[in-house]
């Protein structure tokens, strides 16, 4: 997986890895960046706008391994493509889908990682 982008890895892991959209993001991460935090959270209960005050799980996995002054610049960016951070509101917008916003997530995830080692 070497080659692979963090927004390949996430969503083939989401589409076919059979991961909720928050494991997928995380898991790419920790597999494109080489970087394994240890997460205490579950992430597999964070799925279909169960992670915590209802946010997207893909976003919410994205700011657990985020690094702490890229956070900001992450949900303003995630917000403006999706419509918001939370579950239900992206979806009834309609505005990206569940795939989209896991491959989001992951390629916001992977400018801030080129960003930090550049």
């Amino acid at each position: 997986m070497q080659n692979e982008t963090m927004l390949d890895v996430a969503g083939f892991l989401f589409k076919k890895g059979r991961k909720n959209c928050a494991e997928a993001v995380a898991e790419a991460w920790q597999k494109v960046s080489g970087r394994d935090p240890e997460l205490k959270e579950n992430l597999s209960k964070c799925g279909s706008g169960r992670a915590p005050q209802g946010l997207c799980g893909a976003i919410y996995a994205a700011q657990l391994v985020s690094d702490e002054d890229k956070k900001a610049e992450l949900n303003d960016r995630f917000a403006d493509a999706a419509g918001s951070l939370l579950c239900q509101e992206i979806r009834s917008m309609k505005k990206l889908s569940c795939p989209g916003c896991v491959e989001l997530a992951a390629a916001l995830l992977e400018e801030n990682l080129r960003e930090t080692v550049a």
